[in-house]
């Protein structure tokens, strides 16, 4: 597995930066799925092979913490959308 040239040890990021993320995004007004979505589109994310570094999308290169909270966001796998029905 080859490793990106921009990627480092900066790509683990901490819970309480996700925290802060998820907080930017509802001041902006940006909708938050209820935690049952959030924890089931988590789960088909930490069983993805595209899964790097257990937080970040290969296909998106977006945080999946992040990403699972936000109601317009969806899966960028190349075959289609693994969180269809979710």
């Amino acid at each position: 597995m080859s490793i990106c040239k921009s990627c480092t040890k900066s790509v683990i990021i901490s819970q309480e930066v996700i925290q802060e993320l998820i907080q930017d995004a509802e001041k902006e007004g940006r909708k938050i799925v209820p935690e049952d979505v959030y924890e089931k589109r988590l789960s088909i994310c930490k069983s993805c092979p595209s899964l790097q570094y257990e937080t970040t999308c290969m296909h998106s290169g977006s945080l999946i913490h992040y990403r699972a909270r936000l109601e317009e966001s969806i899966c960028p796998f190349p075959q289609g959308s693994k969180w269809l029905g979710v």
